[in-house]
């Protein structure tokens, strides 16, 4: 008998399965370095000064907005003809092991303003990180249902997946030290909102010959934090996460608070070259406040006669594998058990290292390269760009370029700013045909945005 609250449970795991299949990795800041004139390249270098004398005010949710994903298959190695999917497809389309690593950033509130040598700088984001790695065979039970298991012992791997979101509140200061040399800082202040860290869970299959039932047995455990309450019914031996949102969330709670810090510095030797050095997200993330500790201590039981399969719509016992990983995921909350968290985690932030260099070689013409390092869940990752700004106009400056993505993947990148007497806007991306083609790519980087601005 199914009870209120059990899909709240299973949407965890549910959602777990999902964030794998799409096999993710990601780059966490977008490429602000072909965007020159805009404001918000002090997301990428806190030292940048702005080049207008305006107060700039971002309209909310498009003042920089931005999202990052890398794929070992591209999206239509799942999605076929419209909503279709397959997850043979898929399985024949994944490396034997999956990473995954994905951000974004939405920016809320953002502010700067020029006074004598110094910029100042207010910004409200919600951002949004993920990270983990799982085996590939994971995907046959998802792909053939659990009947082709029955009266076998097989083992299909284990997985790792992490996501946080977070609210970020941020005060840049640059300051123009003589005409050759800018430095800045940003201190950042971190607020908690959703966490989620299954480390080292494994998914297998029994078959209790003398019960005649195939027992699903994932084991390990997760913890999670967010706006929850849990509720154990002893009755029937199960538990349920319900929604706890009060308005006080919406704002700066103080509970899950962790903190960050980005440094810059901007050298001009002449009027000719232009180097400059940031470094971005030192800091970490913690939580404490409605944080439990998940263990999955039980299999989930599939009688002989409950048995299904998921490749054969035509034959008997058939269920489309969306609905039993549903059926699956109600079966969650009576396989965990649920105690409130020890400890407060602390989570380390993707640490990323910028270099550039550019040369002017007129008025209107610049050719520069960018390297960005990170280290991420002990996975480091490099992006090297080699890229060429013109300015077409007094208010348009076009920006293209080529990325190397770890030394294998090569991306053709774009960028343009438009700025007029009112307004700003801005696009750019590091692969191009990653937005020409979304479902045909497996790398996708973009960043946008419009301010307007004010006389002051």
């Amino acid at each position: 008998m199914k009870r209120p609250g059990l899909k709240r449970a299973g949407i965890i795991v549910f959602g777990l399965f999902l964030s794998f299949c799409q096999n993710l990795k990601g780059q966490e800041t977008g490429p602000h370095f072909l965007l020159p004139g805009i404001s918000q390249t002090s997301l990428f270098n806190p030292a940048h000064i702005n080049k207008t004398d305006k107060l700039v005010l971002g309209v909310p949710l498009f003042s920089g907005i931005y999202g990052n994903w890398n794929a070992n298959v591209p999206v239509n190695s799942f999605f076929f003809d419209g909503f279709s999917y397959s997850f043979s497809k898929l399985y024949n389309e994944l490396a034997p092991q999956g990473k995954v690593d994905a951000s974004a950033r939405a920016s809320v509130f953002y502010a700067s303003l020029n006074h004598n040598d110094f910029t100042f700088s207010l910004s409200v984001s919600e951002r949004f990180l993920s990270a983990g790695t799982f085996d590939r065979d994971i995907v046959k039970l998802i792909r053939d249902g659990t009947m082709a298991y029955y009266g076998t012992n097989e083992y299909f791997g284990q997985g790792d997946f992490q996501f946080q979101h977070f609210r970020e509140l941020a005060f840049g200061i640059s300051k123009r030290i003589w005409s050759g040399l800018d430095i800045g800082i940003r201190p950042k202040l971190l607020f908690g909102r959703i966490y989620f860290d299954a480390r080292g869970v494994q998914l297998s299959v029994e078959t209790d010959q003398e019960r005649k039932q195939l027992l699903v047995k994932p084991e390990g455990s997760f913890k999670l934090a967010g706006p929850f309450t849990h509720n154990r019914n002893e009755l029937y031996n199960f538990s349920s996460f319900k929604a706890n949102i009060f308005p006080g969330d919406y704002f700066f709670q103080p509970r899950n608070m962790g903190f960050a810090l980005d440094f810059g510095a901007v050298f001009r030797p002449n009027k000719s070259f232009e180097f400059s050095f940031s470094l971005l997200d030192a800091g970490l993330t913690t939580f404490k406040h409605n944080a439990f500790d998940v263990e999955f201590s039980r299999a989930a039981r599939y009688s002989e006669y409950r048995l299904y399969q998921s490749h054969s719509p035509d034959e008997n016992n058939y269920i489309e594998p969306r609905e039993a990983l549903k059926v699956f995921g109600d079966s969650v909350s009576y396989i965990i058990d649920v105690v409130d968290a020890a400890s407060r985690s602390l989570i380390l932030l993707p640490v990323k290292l910028n270099i550039s260099g550019k040369y002017n070689f007129s008025e209107t013409l610049t050719a520069g390269v960018n390297n960005q390092f990170s280290y991420f869940h002990e996975r480091p990752r490099n992006l090297f760009s080699a890229f060429v700004q013109s300015r077409l106009s007094d208010k348009t400056t076009l920006s293209g370029g080529l990325s190397l993505y770890n030394f294998s993947a090569v991306w053709p990148g774009l960028g343009i700013s438009h700025t007029s007497g009112k307004f700003q806007i801005f696009f750019s991306t590091n692969n191009i045909s990653g937005i020409i083609q979304p479902a045909a790519t497996k790398h996708l980087n973009l960043c946008l945005g419009i301010n307007l601005l004010f006389d002051t």
